[in-house]
C-alpha cells in the first residue's frame, strides 16, 4: 500500500465513487424491471470492483471487513438476478450493499484523498424555508461572495427543492462578475445551513451525506435550562421560568415584583414585556409604551397574550441594567471558530437603548458604542477589569456551551450586562446574531470555517436527536416491499386491550384493500437512518421489522404540540398525518369562545368562564347549581369534575367513577388544590343527567362530516364503571320514540355544525372531530365538547377503520 503515489490513490477513490453512482444507476433499472440493461450494469460493477479489491483489504481491517461483505452481497445480487427475483434484490440494494458501498467511499474519500490547499471549495449556502440568496440582507451577501473569492471558495445558494437525491445534484444560484446564473452541479462539499425552525426532510436528508457548520442552541428557554442542568455557569442566569400557567406567573411575581416576559421565538427586541407589581396594580411596559391594569385586566392580558399558546413565553426577574445616563444597555459579543475550528472573537460592542424603553436592542431605537470607551466612561477605574473579565467570558461561554452541544456549534451572539453592584449577568446567547456593523469581519470565519469543516470531512452529531431504536445494530428483518401504500399508527409505548383490539381490526382491514399496515411508538424511529421498528400483525401475533417511513400517519398518542416531543413531529412532519391538532397549545376557553361566536351555534353553547379564584366556582354553582369543571389544557376528553349544589346546602362532586358528597370547606380546599395546580374553566352543566352523547366523526374525499360512531356514556352514582350504549338503542328506548327519531337527527346536524365550525377557525389541521352533547329537561340540545384529535374510546373499530382506509386510498388516488 505505500508504494501507491497519491495521485494512485486518487484514481482509486475515483473509481469507488464511480461503483457508487453504477451502483445507484443499477438500482433505477431493477426498479424498471430493465432486465438486460440490469445484468450488463451489474457486470460492469463487479468488474470494477475487483480492479481495486486488492487496494481496498490492504489498506486496513475495516475496509477489509467491508470488501468481504459487498463481496457476497454482490453475489448474492447476481444469483437473484438469474432467478428474475427483482423485488429482493431492490430490497438488499436499498437495505445493505448501497449503504455498504456509501461506506466505503466515504473512507476512501477521507484517506485516498487529500483536499489540495488551492481546489477550489464548493459551499452551499441553504435554507430549508427558501433560498437564501432572497432573504440574506444585501450587505451579508455582498460581504459573502467577495470573501468566498478570496478564499478560493464557490458560494452555491440552492433550497430543498433544488436537490436531486438521485444523482447527487443540486440546482443552485451563483455570482459571477457581479451576475447572477443559474447552474446544475453535484453536491457541495460542505454546507453553511441559514436560519433556524422545522428542518425539510430534504434537510434532514442532506445532514446525512453533507457536512453542515451550524447547529442550533435552543430557544430562550431550552439554553438556560441547559446551562442550569450542567451548573457551571449558572450563577450568570437571570432567574426564570416557563409560563405553562397562571399559577406560576403570579408566584413568580410574588418573589420578583419586577419582570421581563420574553416569547421564546423573538427577536430584536419583539414580543418582550416588563411588568411592575404595585399592591393590586401591575404596570405593564412594552418598547415606550405603558398601561396600568387591575388584577382582572392583567389577568385577562396573560390568558390572551402569554398564555394563549402553551409554553410561548418565559418569564424572568428584571435585572438594572442602566447606564449612569439611565439608559439601558447590553454588551454583545460576537464570537465565531475560525478556520482552524478555534473559537474567536469577532466583534464585541455595547448596545444601548432610548432612557424611556427597557430594551437595549438597536433594532429598537438604539445605538452601539466603543466597548473600551463605553467601560472606561461608565465604571472608570474598574472599566479594565470588566473588559478584561468579559472578554474571558465571552470565549469560555462559547467553549462551553460548544461541549454542552458536542463541538456542533460555529457562531453565537452572547448578551452580558453588569448591574449596579458589578455582577455578570448573561441575558442570552443565540445563533445567527445580527451583524450590521461587521458583516465583512463575520464573512471571514464564516467562509474559513466551511473550508476547514470540508476539508477535515467532519460531521457534527446533531444534538437534538436521541433515538432508542438503531437499525444498523439491530437483528431485526427488513419488511419487504411491494409497492403499495404504508399506513401507520403511532401509539403510546403502552397501551390497553381495547386499543389493541382496534388495531388488530385496522391490520385486517388494510390487508384486505392492499394497504401496508404497522404500528410504531415515539421510541421505535432511528432518526440518524430514517428507518422506523415497526410491528406488523402476521398470523395472528404482533412481528416487529425495521421499515422505511410511511405515507400516512394515524397519530393516537395525543403529543402534537407537546415541547418534549417537538423533534418526532419535525422528523415527520413531510408525511401526511390524518389528524394533526396540537392538542397542548390550544387553551379550551378559547376554543369554546370561538365556537360562541357561530351563529349557528350560540343558542347551543352553556356558560362558561376560565377559573381564576376559588369564588368562580362557587358563582357560578349558586346561579346554575349544576357545573362541569375543566382543565384548559391536555387531553379534550379527560374527565371533567361535574358538581351539584344540593337543597340541603351541600355538594355532589362526581370525577371518573366516583361520587362523593362534600360539604363547603372541604370542597373549597379541593378546588384550591386543583387552581394551583392547572388553570380550569366551568361550565354550566345543563342536561338533565350526568349521561353524555359522544359523536365521532371524520371528514371524507368530498370535504363532507361523515359519523363513524355515536353513543351515550351512562353516569351513576350508584355504579362503579359508566355504561357506554348506542345511541340509537339508548333513544328509543324511550317512552316518545318519534320525539326521539328527531332529536337523533339533530344530534347529528349540531355535530356537523360543531366539525364545520371547527375546521373553519382552524383549518386544514382538522379532519377528525369528536363532540360531546348533552340533553336537558326539555330535550333541548346542549353542545358540552369538541375534540379535534379524535377519541380516547372507539367505540366501532370497524367503522373507524373503513374510514381511515378509505382516506389513506383517497390520499393516495390523489
Amino acid at each position: 500500500m505505500n508504494e501507491l503515489t497519491d495521485q494512485q490513490l486518487s484514481q482509486v477513490n475515483n473509481i469507488v465513487q464511480t461503483l457508487l453512482e453504477a451502483t445507484e444507476h443499477f438500482h433505477e433499472l431493477i426498479k424498471r424491471k430493465e432486465m438486460n440493461q440490469s445484468i450488463y450494469t451489474l457486470s460492469s460493477i463487479v468488474e470494477g470492483f475487483s480492479s481495486v479489491s486488492n487496494v481496498i483489504s490492504s489498506h486496513s481491517n475495516e475496509l477489509d471487513k467491508k470488501r468481504k461483505k459487498l463481496e457476497a452481497q454482490l453475489l448474492q445480487t447476481a444469483q437473484l438476478l438469474e432467478k428474475g427475483n427483482t423485488t429482493k434484490i431492490s430490497e438488499v440494494l436499498q437495505f445493505t450493499l448501497l449503504p455498504l458501498l456509501k461506506s466505503i467511499c466515504d473512507i476512501t474519500s477521507k484517506e485516498f484523498v487529500e483536499i489540495e490547499e488551492d481546489k477550489v471549495c464548493t459551499i452551499g449556502v441553504f435554507s430549508s424555508h427558501g433560498n437564501p440568496r432572497r432573504f440574506i440582507p444585501n450587505p451579508r451577501l455582498n460581504a459573502l461572495i467577495q470573501e468566498s473569492e478570496r478564499q478560493h471558495a464557490r458560494l452555491l445558494f440552492f433550497e430543498s427543492t433544488d436537490i436531486d437525491f438521485t444523482k447527487n445534484e443540486i440546482n443552485a444560484d451563483i455570482c459571477v462578475n457581479s451576475n447572477w446564473e443559474r447552474i446544475r452541479v453535484p453536491f457541495p462539499d460542505v454546507i453553511n445551513n441559514v436560519g433556524t425552525g422545522k428542518r425539510s426532510l430534504a434537510e434532514r436528508k442532506l445532514r446525512r451525506v453533507i457536512p453542515f457548520t451550524s447547529y442550533h442552541v435552543g430557544n430562550k428557554f431550552q439554553l438556560p435550562k441547559l446551562i442550569a442542568k450542567h451548573r457551571k455557569y449558572a450563577e450568570l442566569l437571570v432567574p426564570f421560568q416557563l409560563c405553562r400557567n397562571e399559577n406560576i406567573i403570579f408566584e413568580f411575581l410574588q418573589k420578583n415584583n419586577k419582570v421581563v416576559f420574553k416569547a421564546l421565538s423573538s427577536n430584536r427586541g419583539e414580543n418582550i414585556f416588563f411588568v411592575t407589581k404595585k399592591g393590586s396594580r401591575y404596570i405593564l411596559s412594552e418598547h415606550k409604551k405603558e398601561k396600568v391594569l387591575s388584577y382582572d385586566a392583567f389577568t385577562n392580558w396573560l390568558r390572551t397574550v402569554i398564555l394563549e399558546k402553551k409554553d410561548r413565553f418565559i418569564i424572568q426577574r428584571y435585572i438594572h441594567t442602566r447606564t449612569k445616563n439611565g439608559e439601558p444597555y447590553h454588551i454583545r459579543a460576537h464570537v465565531q471558530k475560525n478556520g482552524e475550528g478555534l473559537w474567536v472573537l469577532t466583534h464585541i460592542y455595547p448596545r444601548v437603548g432610548n432612557k424611556k424603553s427597557n430594551l437595549s436592542n438597536v433594532a429598537t431605537d438604539g445605538r452601539v458604542e466603543d466597548f473600551h470607551a463605553f467601560l472606561e466612561q461608565e465604571f472608570g477605574k474598574n472599566g479594565a477589569t470588566y473588559e478584561h473579565d468579559i472578554l474571558r467570558l465571552s470565549l469560555e461561554l462559547a467553549q462551553y456551551l460548544d461541549k454542552l452541544h458536542y463541538f456542533a456549534l460555529d457562531e453565537l451572539g452572547i448578551d452580558l450586562a453588569i448591574d449596579e453592584h458589578g455582577k455578570y449577568w448573561m441575558h442570552e446567547a443565540n445563533n445567527g446574531p445580527q451583524t450590521a456593523y461587521h458583516e465583512e469581519k463575520r464573512a471571514i470565519n464564516t467562509i474559513a470555517y466551511a473550508r476547514y469543516i470540508a476539508k477535515n470531512k467532519i460531521v457534527h452529531k446533531d444534538t437534538v436527536v436521541n433515538s432508542d431504536f438503531q437499525a444498523n445494530i439491530s437483528n431485526l428483518a427488513f419488511a419487504p416491499t411491494n409497492g403499495n401504500v404504508r399506513l401507520a399508527v403511532l401509539e403510546k409505548p403502552n397501551i390497553n386491550k381495547e386499543e389493541e383490539n382496534f388495531l388488530i381490526e385496522l391490520a385486517q382491514t388494510a390487508r384486505k384493500e392492499e394497504v401496508n399496515f404497522f404500528t410504531f411508538t415515539p421510541n421505535d424511529i432511528d432518526y440518524n437512518e430514517m428507518l422506523i421498528k415497526g410491528n406488523f400483525f402476521e398470523n395472528g401475533k404482533w412481528v416487529a421489522k425495521i421499515v422505511t417511513y410511511p405515507e400516512v400517519i394515524y397519530d393516537r398518542t395525543n403529543l402534537r404540540g407537546n415541547t418534549n416531543v417537538s423533534f418526532l413531529y419535525g422528523e415527520l412532519s413531510d408525511i401526511q398525518f390524518i389528524n394533526k391538532w396540537p392538542v397542548e397549545y390550544q387553551l379550551r376557553s378559547n376554543i369554546y369562545q370561538n365556537l360562541l361566536e357561530e351563529d349557528n351555534l350560540a343558542n347551543c353553547m352553556p356558560a362558561f368562564k376560565s377559573v381564576t379564584r376559588t369564588r368562580d366556582i362557587f358563582q357560578y354553582l349558586d346561579k346554575y347549581k349544576k357545573v362541569m369543571l375543566r382543565t384548559e389544557t391536555g387531553s379534550f376528553l379527560g374527565e371533567a369534575h361535574y358538581i351539584k349544589k344540593m337543597e340541603n346546602g351541600k355538594y355532589q362532586l362526581s370525577h371518573d367513577k366516583s361520587c362523593k358528597v362534600y360539604n363547603e370547606l372541604p370542597l373549597l380546599n379541593k378546588f384550591k388544590k386543583l387552581i394551583s395546580e392547572t388553570n380550569l374553566v366551568i361550565q354550566e352543566d345543563p342536561r338533565e343527567n350526568l349521561n353524555t352523547i359522544s359523536v365521532h366523526l371524520m371528514e371524507n374525499p368530498f370535504h363532507e362530516w361523515e359519523m363513524v360512531s355515536s353513543y351515550v356514556k351512562l353516569h351513576s352514582c350508584s355504579k362503579s364503571s359508566n355504561e357506554k350504549v348506542s345511541l340509537t338503542n339508548y333513544l328509543h328506548s324511550k317512552e316518545d320514540s318519534q320525539d326521539m327519531n328527531h332529536i337523533e337527527k339533530d344530534i347529528r346536524l349540531l355535530s356537523s355544525k360543531a366539525a364545520s365550525s371547527l375546521k373553519r377557525v382552524y383549518g386544514e389541521k382538522i379532519t377528525e372531530v369528536v363532540v360531546e352533547l348533552g340533553l336537558d329537561e326539555s330535550k333541548n340540545l346542549f353542545l358540552l365538547e369538541t375534540h379535534p384529535l379524535g377519541p380516547n374510546y372507539i367505540y366501532d373499530k370497524f367503522e373507524l377503520s373503513k374510514h381511515i382506509i378509505r382516506y389513506v386510498n383517497d390520499f393516495v388516488t390523489k
